[in-house]
């Protein structure tokens, strides 16, 4: 898979992502909208979003977390013209996707810095 498509691959699955939170949300929590629940599902589903963005590896992985702000934002377009919190939501989902996308960007140079001293600090093959 050539890293255009990874990526666009990694973008879409955020999108989704988002949507999904919201879509579900009702069954899943008992609230209409996921920050409003009793326990913090949605603060740490940005928190997981973020690790798996992180998790891959290479920079691309941001696109996980900015693709899940990009999710929620469409499911919350109307609320925006509907009255000021609706622009007050989507600066809040801004603000996490771009703590998250740190995050996934933070995890990204940990992972690529404990690839590259796996890789020149490991012995021979041969063992000699």
């Amino acid at each position: 898979m050539n890293p255009n498509r990874k990526t666009l691959t990694l973008l879409t699955v955020g999108i989704l992502l988002g949507i999904a939170i919201w879509v579900f949300s009702p069954w899943l929590t008992g609230k209409v909208e996921p920050w409003d629940a009793d326990a913090p599902i949605w603060s740490l589903s940005w928190l997981i979003v973020a690790i798996a963005g992180g998790l891959v590896g290479h920079i691309r992985g941001v696109w996980l977390p900015i693709g899940y702000g990009f999710g929620q934002m469409l499911v919350t377009i109307q609320s925006v013209f509907k009255g000021e919190f609706g622009t007050f939501g989507w600066a809040f989902i801004g603000g996490y996707a771009a703590v998250a996308a740190l995050i996934a960007l933070a995890l990204t140079g940990i992972v690529r810095l404990l690839k590259y001293y796996w890789h020149t600090n490991r012995p021979p093959a041969n063992g000699a």
